[in-house]
């Protein structure tokens, strides 16, 4: 099959060979460009481009040999065939022409039959050239595009995991991708508790399949950590929205964790990642948390579970959370570095004051310079150690100048609200809508879930505070309360708060009331004073109040706390 049209020069000084090879290429559908010498020749293939040359060696000037040396030092963007249609039959001739850059050689007179066939077969490679450059600028045109996508989900990704939380001085981390993208994501942020919540997702797959499955969880994470959503309702609706956008074979298992300094808790939910562990200051493992459900995007929020693990720290540590791309590392053995390598090597470092550097470099060796099969990520937070009753809030100092306007919001919750809605945030969150509170978002959460937590706690599920002093009492007063609220039929809590002016200062009253039988607040205060000996561990949530606010009261039998903050 005959290729499509040509365009051939043709040289040769010779008219009776320029009107053969004019013919017989037109006869074959093609367009014949003539020189009758080695300087126009070369001259035309310049500004014509032709497919396809005929050259005679002969020619007076510059012979054929000469001319084809020029035209091969020109700049080329495609091969273009070059034919030596010579009188010169000897071998030296032929490979003569061939190696000044000829890619074919005949001899005259050569058949009309013979030319023809020629011009066939060179139609047809230089028809497959063309198909091949179309493929090589097709593929030229995916690459520049793929670069950009590249360069703009760079970008994105980068906006979107570079929070300031992952520069809290608590945390150390890296993230090494096993392609452009990381399907890995890290993020940390303090919530208005100042509780420290981090997270570290492993998307199915790598590169920007992965990335793009993990990218709609920072959002969630941050605004739902910034209005203090606990970590199992941050858990509930990662879920729900993976669920509802990723397809079914794709899913991101994830570790999250809520570190909490002033009541000495670190709580974590893990679905499908390796064990997050909390390693002493000796660098021993005294807490793993191991995946006790499945990644995020797979079951439906009717069967998926929030419930998270909480433990009580007693001294300084690290808490580890890890991708199985770490865990998974191969060294130049096979060999996994595995879950207790990695604690290995961070234990140490901390022996050899190495830091988390040391952790990397270890990773590094192990690896021998090959780079890993999957995204290798992993956040390291330090936990201090903070004694229990200390309170760590400033005294109440007026902030607002000018004048502000009256607002007051009340609501109620029974039973079957207070089971499954997070008062606090949603309370804050309409609390903040006004601009005045805004810039107390912090004092107001505390002083708020402290008074709604112990109005709960004790006034309607009657739990007894002093069990956080048992071993394992934390994790035992965390149980009682998720089964008391499981079992709750009844109750009431009521929340109010008024927003005025009083005696020239703006001042946001305050008032939480419950159903149950009230507290011995009375024997509370009595143990505030210093004198008083009283030692106990727990009532330090309201005494955070009480530091908070210009005055703290509980009329009645106690089952109803107001409060008077400052603006």
């Amino acid at each position: 099959m005959v290729g499509s049209s040509l365009k051939i020069l043709i040289a040769d000084d010779t008219l009776t060979n320029l009107k053969q090879l004019e013919i017989v290429s037109r006869r074959a559908g093609h367009l014949p460009i003539l020189a009758a010498d080695g300087p126009t020749a070369v001259a035309l293939f310049q500004t014509e481009s032709p497919d396809l040359v005929f050259m005679d060696i002969m020619m007076p000037g510059m012979d054929g040999i000469e001319a084809v040396r020029r035209i091969r030092a020109l700049p080329a963007k495609k091969w273009t065939p070059i034919i030596f249609y010579s009188a010169l039959d000897g071998m030296q001739d032929i490979v003569r022409g061939l190696e000044a850059g000829g890619d074919d050689y005949l001899v005259k007179p050569a058949s009309t039959q013979l030319l023809l066939a020629k011009l066939n077969a060179y139609s047809r490679l230089l028809s497959l050239q063309q198909k091949e450059q179309g493929y090589i600028e097709e593929l030229e045109s995916w690459r520049l595009e793929a670069q950009e996508q590249a360069r703009l989900g760079a970008h994105v990704m980068a906006r979107l995991t570079d929070a300031e939380g992952l520069r809290d001085p608590m945390i150390q981390s890296f993230n090494l991708p096993a392609d452009t993208f990381s399907g890995d994501l890290l993020c940390a942020a303090r919530g208005p508790g100042e509780v420290l919540n981090v997270m570290l997702a492993d998307a199915a797959g790598h590169g920007l399949s992965a990335a793009l499955s993990a990218m709609p969880m920072t959002q969630a994470f941050y605004s739902m950590t910034a209005k203090g959503f606990p970590l199992a309702s941050i858990a509930e609706e990662l879920n729900r929205k993976l669920k509802a956008i990723l397809p079914a074979d794709r899913f991101v298992a994830a570790t999250l964790a809520s570190i909490d300094v002033r009541n000495q808790t670190v709580e974590v939910w893990n679905g499908g990642n390796p064990d997050a562990a909390f390693l002493t200051a000796e660098g021993k493992v005294s807490m793993q948390w191991a995946s006790n459900h499945p990644p995020l995007g797979i079951l439906p929020p009717a069967l998926f579970s929030g419930d998270t693990d909480t433990v009580v720290f007693h001294e300084p540590g690290q808490l580890v959370l890890c991708s199985d791309g770490l865990v998974e590392a191969e060294g130049a053995d096979g060999r996994w570095l595995g879950l207790a390598g990695t604690l290995d090597l961070l234990a140490r470092a901390r022996e050899a004051d190495g830091g988390f550097a040391a952790l990397r470099e270890g990773l590094e060796r192990h690896l021998g310079g090959r780079p890993g099969r999957d995204d290798i990520s992993c956040i390291l937070v330090q936990v201090p150690m903070e004694r229990r009753r200390e309170v760590r809030a400033a005294s109440p100092m007026p902030r607002h100048q000018g004048r502000v306007e009256e607002w007051q919001l009340s609501l109620a919750f029974g039973a079957s609200e207070l089971r499954y809605i997070d008062v606090v945030p949603a309370v804050l969150g309409l609390m903040t809508q006004v601009e005045v509170l805004k810039p107390h978002q912090g004092s107001l959460f505390l002083v708020i879930s402290e008074l709604f937590n112990n109005a709960l706690d004790h006034g309607l599920l009657g739990l007894d505070s002093s069990t956080k002093n048992l071993i394992g009492g934390w994790e035992i007063y965390m149980q009682h309360r998720a089964e008391g609220l499981g079992r709750l039929d009844h109750g009431r809590i009521s929340l109010s708060f008024l927003l005025r002016e009083d005696e020239g200062r703006a001042v946001l009253d305050i008032d939480v009331a419950d159903s149950g039988p009230g507290f011995d607040h009375e024997a509370w205060l009595r143990g505030l004073d210093p004198s008083s000996g009283d030692t106990r561990p727990h009532g330090r949530g309201l005494a955070l109040v009480r530091s908070l606010c210009a005055d703290l009261k509980f009329p009645g039998d106690g089952n109803r706390a107001r409060a008077r903050y400052l603006l």
